[in-house]
């Protein structure tokens, strides 16, 4: 894993704070929004294979890493698409291109087809979509999440290390991300927070935009890991012949965690966007 260029800083978005990680100086703006429950650091290798060619903007959704989410805020995934379009605003990016990963992948979705004159790109990248998800291991997740809750914050941690290490394919890889993942988790209110993320997984989010997807006039990626277990490849098939004129990339050697396990082919689709956009 790169040594993290850019910077990271907290900005003010309405009532909330995101945490965001900003780097390149010219070209098109890249929006990467990560999924669950992972935070910015999981385009550790992708920004600077990218950053060259754009300016890139990775974000901590609200409630995830750094971003706080205050009692009562809601963290589901149209929200989270709503207050990213109202960081566009304070970022001053009139269009970007967005590309998302696993929830992310389904915010890329809603912002694409409910904010289209702000989204020049869009790229998933094993991403939730249609009614194909909570996926299995979230699924079970999200039925313990009032167990996941009274947890002490070591046990979540403990519990999340394997499970994460199994969406890796190369296992190499795997210790330096995870430890990046789960820390957010290990703070006091981790448990907490995180239980509060399950409870609000619904499919209804992405079933409602899928209608729209073959309407879309923009240039789009879909890459998806072959060996991904979760998010199975027949979705990102069926996600790239929805989209017009999608390129489907597929991985062979990645599985869920395509970002970390092949950040060399995520950053090539990620830049024929930008060469697009």
């Amino acid at each position: 894993m790169a040594a993290q260029i850019g910077s990271t800083r907290m900005i003010d978005v309405g009532e909330h704070r995101l945490n965001v990680w900003t780097a390149g100086k010219s070209g098109p703006p890249v929006l990467l929004v990560h999924g669950i429950p992972t935070n910015h650091r999981l385009w550790a290798d992708v920004v600077p294979a990218v950053c060259g060619s754009a300016r890139v903007v990775a974000v901590d959704m609200l409630g995830y890493g750094s971003s706080p989410a205050p009692d009562g805020a809601r963290v589901d995934l149209a929200a989270q698409a709503a207050l990213l379009v109202d960081l566009l605003d304070v970022l001053e990016l009139e269009r970007v291109v967005v590309v998302g990963h696993d929830l992310g992948g389904g915010v890329a979705q809603i912002l694409a087809t409910t904010n289209t004159s702000r989204v020049a790109g869009l790229g998933v990248v094993d991403g939730v979509c249609y009614d194909a998800w909570p996926v299995p291991l979230v699924r079970a997740m999200k039925a313990a999440w009032p167990v996941i809750d009274r947890l002490p914050p070591s046990a979540v941690a403990a519990a999340l290390r394997p499970a994460l290490r199994s969406l890796f394919a190369h296992q190499e890889r795997a210790g330096r991300f995870i430890d990046d993942f789960v820390a957010p988790w290990a703070e006091p209110d981790g448990p907490r927070r995180l239980a509060r993320h399950l409870r609000s997984l619904d499919s209804v989010y992405t079933q409602t935009v899928a209608p729209f997807l073959p309407r879309l006039d923009l240039p789009a990626e879909v890459v998806w890991g072959r060996k991904d277990h979760q998010m199975k490849p027949e979705h990102g098939e069926r996600l790239a012949g929805d989209l017009p004129g999608a390129r489907l990339t597929w991985v062979e050697d990645a599985s869920h965690f395509v970002p970390a396990d092949r950040p060399d082919v995520v950053a090539e689709a990620v830049l024929r966007l930008v060469a697009r956009a």
